[in-house]
């Protein structure tokens, strides 16, 4: 058995040259994660743009995002990572970096580079990482220490314990004292209710803020309003109530609970923001669904409306976690989480950027949209409710964006109980039409992940989870890079697809996942999957009122490949596919108050 720290993540500020040898490969074999555009082949250079970068890093508390631009690099020469503790003696073995071929018109300091990312660490804790390149005798080292979860206060202001007006903080700190800490007073917290008169309920102006233990209700549009800030933290505030109903009955789109804007064509200066233990809950209005259409939208069907989070060109280095994001049926969500600029190099959450442990429910699209850029943004964790997609990634345009041990339930698309109301969607949504497809040609790693089948609901027959796997959305679409591992996707009928590309993209791995559907990709996908319904039983010590776990017998269970860094703690011959190993406690960055949402 291999034995690891729990899901934690690392970060990088200094590089040094040195001499990487490489971790053995695991004892139950490789790690199966094969990259179509790195088949073995002498090494080559890289034609790239003639330039090189020194490789560099980017943290976060539990991830780091590494970069990498040299000559000696290209498709066929793989980059091993491995990495340890500082001051430790056994390296560990990370997923190899991917090497971006694509040029990318107006963004060439993307073209010809290594990226990719370490996962499964420890906050505040010094590491170092070991480059090489295969063949080339190419190697770097880098020494780095992960975010701290404790965070320098320099000073603490106490709120009133009510405000009936908007509230601007205009007074931050710095990067050497610390930050200016806004908090309710000691016995009581405060509560903002605005009724609708003012357009947010707090303004953070100031960079080094945090804004802890508030009760906001009643903003006409947001509930926190996050100006051009940097190193802000939101946490443990509880708001509700936010947003305008508009003259056709329905929401603002993009009114959101804790909200950013920054205008096209103006620098991005949003980054290190982190939103935490929050509950973001029962906005005033209501989106539309896709089965409903609004008058002003010349017959589109796309949901509009409020969101939990909306971050409009923000830069990166968000970190979302913990948060419960969630209402009813009368109260719907666009998303839980995203923005618009989906086709671009931009989109949400923004590079280097972690989403997990969140509980999010209650949306006509999807739970969480991660479009855009994906550079280096992790997805993890997350436990996803009544929505009509879990997770949104479509399309990925520069990447690599990891999706791993998330857990989706009820799906569905409309707000009634008939026949086309009760059909959901995917797990993943996936594609970019034909004149964007030049935005969705980076990689997305899909591990680990477990679709559920609650029971059937509205008087139907079938079950009410989700209808597919990773799914690009129409003929016409297009999404390159993708890789799947590991994946427990129990759909709501066979004939359902664990995974569909009707492009039959080469560069699409789809395999070793679990399924009762087929696969409708690229000649080969799923050779190593396996057709079943997997059986789930609990974990070792349940948090969760379901089952989610593969149970012992199970297909699929002990049967997962290695992926390193992504499932090093397993019980028993090999890792269990899904989300949950069996035999193993609830991972301490799973939803602890998660609930199944409101049945209609």
């Amino acid at each position: 058995m291999i034995k690891t720290n729990p899901l934690r993540s690392v970060l990088v500020y200094l590089v040094l040259p040195g001499w990487l040898s490489l971790v053995p490969a695991s004892a139950t074999g490789a790690a199966a994660v094969s990259d179509p555009e790195a088949r073995p082949a002498p090494a080559v250079a890289s034609p790239g743009d003639g330039k090189e970068v020194a490789p560099r890093a980017v943290p976060t508390f539990e991830s780091i995002g590494l970069y990498w631009k040299t000559a000696a690099g290209g498709k066929a020469v793989p980059c091993q990572v491995s990495y340890r503790e500082a001051g430790g003696t056994a390296w560990r073995e990370a997923l190899p970096l991917w090497f971006d071929g694509n040029e990318h018109e107006g963004l060439s300091q993307r073209t010809h580079e290594y990226r990719g990312s370490i996962v499964n660490l420890t906050p505040g804790t010094a590491y170092e990482i070991k480059l090489a390149l295969t063949g080339t005798g190419e190697e770097a080292v880098l020494k780095t220490r992960t975010w701290s979860e404790n965070f320098k206060i320099a000073r603490v202001v106490t709120l009133p314990e009510t405000l009936d007006a908007a509230y601007d903080i205009t007074e931050g700190g710095n990067a050497t004292d610390g930050y200016v800490l806004y908090v309710s007073g000691r016995d009581k917290r405060t509560t903002s209710d605005v009724r609708g008169e003012a357009k947010a309920n707090i303004r953070v102006l100031a960079s080094h803020v945090i804004v802890r233990g508030l009760d906001l209700q009643g903003a006409k549009s947001h509930g926190i309003e996050l100006g051009r800030v940097q190193d802000v933290v939101i946490e443990d505030c509880d708001i509700s109530g936010w947003g305008e109903n508009l003259e056709d009955g329905w929401g603002r789109d993009l009114d959101s609970a804790i909200y950013h804007e920054t205008p096209d064509g103006e620098p991005r200066t949003l980054r290190r923001i982190v939103i935490q233990n929050n509950r973001l809950h029962h906005p005033r209005a209501n989106a539309n669904s896709w089965l409903q259409v609004r008058a002003d939208r010349n017959g589109s069907k796309h949901p509009l409306g409020p969101q939990g989070i909306s971050f409009i060109n923000g830069d990166g280095e968000i970190v979302i976690r913990y948060n419960r994001i969630y209402s009813d049926f009368a109260h719907m969500f666009n998303d839980g989480m995203g923005e618009h600029r989906n086709f671009t190099y931009a989109g949400f959450p923004g590079r280097d950027s972690d989403i997990y442990g969140n509980f999010v429910s209650h949306c006509w699209d999807d739970g969480i949209e991660m479009e855009g850029a994906n550079m280096n943004v992790r997805c993890w964790g997350n436990v996803i409710d009544w929505t009509f997609l879990a997770i949104g990634c479509a399309p990925t345009s520069i990447g690599p964006s990891y999706i791993f041990r998330n857990i989706y339930l009820h799906s569905r698309r409309g707000p009634a109980s008939d026949e086309a109301s009760y059909r959901g969607q995917s797990f993943l949504k996936l594609g970019a039409g034909p004149k964007s497809a030049h935005f969705a040609r980076g990689r997305i790693y899909v591990f680990h992940n477990t679709t559920l089948q609650p029971p059937a609901w509205g008087g139907q027959a079938e079950t009410s989870g989700a209808t597919r796997g990773l799914h690009l959305t129409a003929r016409d679409k297009h999404q390159t890079n993708i890789v799947s591992r590991n994946n427990a996707f129990w759909l709501r009928h066979e004939r359902g697809t664990v995974a569909y590309d009707p492009q039959r993209s080469p560069t699409n791995d789809f395999d070793h996942d679990i399924s009762n559907g087929a696969a409708d990709a690229v000649e080969g996908s799923e050779r190593s999957g396996i057709r079943a319904v997997p059986r789930f039983g609990r974990p070792s010590e349940p948090a969760l009122p379901w089952s989610v776990a593969l149970e012992a017998g199970s297909p699929g269970h002990d049967q997962a490949v290695r992926i390193p860094g992504f499932n090093d703690d397993y019980a028993g011959a090999a890792p269990d596919m899904g989300a949950l190993e069996g035999g193993r406690p609830l991972p301490a960055y799973f939803p602890k108050i998660a609930t199944p949402g409101q049945q209609p």
